[in-house]
């Protein structure tokens, strides 16, 4: 018997309900088979449906999926939801342990990382040569600083930055958010922007210290970063996933349930009528091979059946502005160039481009100028630059449900984990008090979601709470998009 269904949708109710080929088939009798034709035709037209005239667009106050003629997701951190806790004390370690043993750092990097968990924080920016960590502002503003773990003064932040306690690398940073200089000198500065790699920032900030109570320190310029980069690549490895080495890939692959959950039944239902109204793509940096194991756990055996297209090593932020190859895959090995002429709707590649992805939508939809929208929680490979080439974004923000929200009682499992005492909020740190609401958001990162997404959410599965075609409030001048709520910060 196929495995397939029929959604459909009731907009005056906003329900869903769905028939599948077994109860339908089952219905009559065996030996029809000219309604059993008919109904596995059905099931081809349901496909070809999303090749339809364009629907107007809601008003820019307004936000609803279904407005969109094509829908991408990222998969870690956004259809995959990491036990954020758990996975970051599990890379840690393996930082840690690697350069201890590999380089000879002191044996202190070992202990755990617990012990500086207040260290932990999205956004903060390490000056390399100094071995200062940065919170700074939506202006470049710095707001806070350390040296290795130990807090600095303003005097003394004003002491190496100048009286606006601005550094001119961060205010060219702070324009796309790319780590690397265009230019391709020698990198000045290095960003955490995620789960993978915050704790690299702890490992690094320990290693300062413990250099600058040795013997001659503390120093004027600090060459450490390079190491804590290869401790924390060699985690990442593409081909040590199938070798079992580097740690990290061995740990998921024994123990998934211990660092990343399953999604909800709503969830899977909520993205099953995602990719019924319209063309659905998983576009993900990881590789086919992990990228398959843990969209398995998460989605189940079926998990390829809700995209129509699957991407995988795709390199962002690269893949929305470069023009790199579209690869077939040989296995999990990238396997021959794909020629644009032809690539397929419904194919798993490697690489690729979003300039050819988006002409194969235009020939598959019909649609001219289709409205295209990007999921993710990387805040500038999956919001800021999207949205660089007229990508609408909706952004994935953890910290909401860590922070808490207006209105919402949602919490995050490791909350305790991303709230920092000394940082401060993610949104607002010694923002102005006399202004209320998303104003109020004065953080470099803070801020990215307001001026690049249409919503923030702290996870899929609060959308999932709704129907498909459920309307939010986006961000604009006048209306807020964090969803399900403010964070309870910008109100107090």
């Amino acid at each position: 018997m196929p495995d397939w269904s029929i959604s459909v949708e009731f907009e005056e109710t906003q329900e869903c309900i769905t028939c599948t080929a077994n109860m339908v088939l089952h219905a009559v009798n065996e030996d029809d088979e000219n309604l059993r034709e008919k109904v596995m035709k059905k099931k081809y037209y349901c496909k070809n449906n999303k090749r339809k005239k364009q629907q107007p667009f809601s008003d820019l106050g307004v936000f609803k999926f279904t407005d969109y003629d094509c829908i991408g997701f990222d998969l870690d951190n956004t259809i995959c939801r990491y036990k954020v806790g758990e996975i970051m004390r599990l890379e840690y370690s393996l930082i840690a342990d690697y350069m201890v043993n590999r380089y000879g750092y002191e044996p202190e990097l070992l202990l755990p990382l617990d012990d500086d968990i207040d260290f932990l924080h999205k956004g903060i920016i390490l000056d390399i040569k100094r071995g200062n960590f940065l919170k700074c502002s939506d202006s470049g503003c710095i707001i806070r600083a350390t040296h290795g773990t130990r807090p600095m003064t303003r005097d003394e932040i004003v002491e190496v930055y100048g009286k606006d306690r601005v550094w001119e690398p961060v205010i060219e940073f702070s324009r796309t958010l790319y780590d690397l200089p265009v230019n391709g000198e020698v990198p000045v500065l290095r960003s955490f922007k995620d789960y993978f790699d915050l704790p690299a920032a702890v490992a690094c900030a320990r290693a300062i210290d413990a250099q600058d109570n040795a013997e001659g320190g503390p120093f004027d310029e600090y060459d450490i970063w390079p190491d804590v980069h290869v401790a924390m690549c060699n985690m990442y490895r593409r081909e040590h996933f199938r070798n079992d080495l580097g740690g990290f890939f061995p740990e998921l692959k024994t123990n998934p349930e211990k660092y990343i959950y399953e999604a909800s039944e709503r969830l899977k239902k909520w993205l099953r009528a995602i990719n019924d109204h319209t063309f659905t793509f998983l576009i993900s940096g990881s590789s086919i091979d992990y990228a398959s194991h843990i969209a398995r756990f998460v989605l189940g055996p079926d998990w390829r059946d809700y995209f129509d297209t699957v991407v995988c090593t795709a390199k962002k932020p690269g893949f929305f502005t470069a023009k790199r190859p579209f690869k077939f895959l040989n296995g999990p090995d990238d396997g021959d160039e794909v020629p644009p002429h032809k690539l397929r709707i419904d194919e798993t590649y490697s690489g690729g481009n979003w300039e050819d992805l988006l002409t194969l939508v235009k020939q598959e939809s019909g649609v001219e100028n289709p409205h295209c929208l990007y999921v993710g929680d990387h805040l500038a490979q999956d919001v800021l630059t999207p949205s660089l080439v007229d990508i609408d974004t909706v952004a994935i923000v953890e910290e909401l449900a860590a922070e808490g929200m207006i209105g919402d009682s949602l919490e995050h499992d490791a909350g305790t984990d991303l709230m920092s005492m000394y940082w401060g909020s993610f949104f607002t740190t010694d923002g102005d008090r006399d202004v209320m609401g998303i104003d109020r958001i004065n953080t470099l990162y803070g801020s990215v979601p307001v001026r690049h997404s249409r919503i923030a959410i702290p996870s899929l599965e609060v959308v999932a709470r709704h129907p498909i075609r459920h309307q939010y409030e986006a961000f604009s001048q006048d209306t807020s998009g964090f969803f399900p709520g403010d964070p309870v910060i910008l109100h107090f």
